[in-house]
């Protein structure tokens, strides 16, 4: 569901043609994104990257064992125990201790609510933005990449990459379907967590880039990401339009769909609900911030607007510094 924001007050700005980024926003992207600081850093700010930050120096899995636990669609087959799992009703993996190469887990929100925009692009395009952002990061500091979209029933799972092209093509393969989308259930977050957290040995980096507002509105303190909170390092992305912030007076307006659905007309010129529609967006962009905080994790606030360099800006003073601000 393609949103736009329209008015009788004033002229609207026109719908971008294309909802997935453009190519010049893609290609800035994975320029800039190789000049992020290090993506895993756990101290900031004194942690600095050092030759060495990998737990090993080969790729794979390390030597100790773990545990044993069934096998999840999407991984290599390769990691199949067939001995045992000749011995149980289904395929067995076996996990090692301290995976020698870490992996970026990218969580990506396609909820209907993502699909909404006042500027010149949709949450939904910043997002994939910086997944292109963050993807060019990851590779660069030799992290394997792996995107989940939980949203997205049709699309198969994917285990880790360190191939470029690899990553490159999934998130293409999003952008396409993001210009072309359609009608979907709610997503199942409990669900995706509960699986995502089974499959992954401890220790990765979760990226979430969304608007929580389907979350926030199940569970107010967002606790369903506390067990993956507390065994992975999480970096929460609020991605936020302007109007969400602070809904300008604008007298009646109507927010409407592409395709026409149902359109939503407001009154802005009320202040209780501007005042209302803004303190909600606060106690929702709080809810994430307290999280991250209680768990050591991070979270950015990241509006619509944002070009690309400004995005670099913003996560680079995050891992430098655990805040979007710069000290003084």
């Amino acid at each position: 569901m393609l949103t736009a924001f329209l008015s009788r007050k004033s002229r609207p700005e026109p719908l971008a043609r294309r909802v997935a980024p453009s190519a010049g926003a893609v290609t800035q992207a994975w320029q800039l994104g190789v000049e992020l600081p290090d993506l895993t850093t756990e101290n900031p700010p004194v942690a600095v990257r050092l030759p060495g930050d990998q737990r090993a120096t080969r790729l794979g899995q390390g030597m100790d064992f773990e545990l044993l636990r069934a096998y999840q669609p999407g991984e290599p087959a390769s990691l199949i125990d067939w001995r045992i799992s000749a011995r149980t009703t289904e395929p067995m993996v076996r996990i090692f201790r301290e995976p020698a190469q870490r992996q970026c887990h990218i969580v990506l929100d396609t909820s209907e609510s993502m699909f909404f925009g006042t500027r010149y692009q949709l949450k939904i395009t910043q997002a994939l933005t910086l997944a292109h952002l963050l993807s060019a990061a990851a590779l660069h500091q030799n992290l394997a990449v792996c995107l989940h979209t939980p949203g997205l029933a049709e699309r198969s799972p994917r285990h880790p990459s360190t191939s470029r092209v690899s990553v490159l093509n999934q998130l293409h393969e999003l952008g396409d379907w993001m210009d072309n989308p359609t009608p979907h259930p709610a997503l199942d977050w409990v669900g995706f967590r509960e699986r995502l957290g089974r499959s992954l040995p401890a220790g990765q980096l979760v990226v979430v880039l969304g608007d929580f507002q389907a979350d926030f509105a199940a569970d107010p303190h967002l606790l369903g990401w506390l067990p993956l909170a507390e065994r992975h390092q999480i970096w929460f992305f609020t991605v936020f339009d302007p109007a969400e912030a602070q809904l300008p007076d604008l007298g009646t307006v109507t927010f409407a769909a592409n395709p026409p659905a149902h359109p939503v007309r407001l009154d802005t010129h009320q202040p209780v609900l501007r005042a209302e529609l803004a303190a909600r967006f606060a106690r929702r962009l709080a809810a994430v911030r307290d999280l991250a905080m209680a768990v050591g994790g991070r979270t950015t606030a990241v509006s619509t607007p944002t070009p690309v360099p400004e995005l670099l800006t913003q996560c680079a003073t995050q891992l430098l510094y655990g805040s979007t601000e710069p000290l003084p």
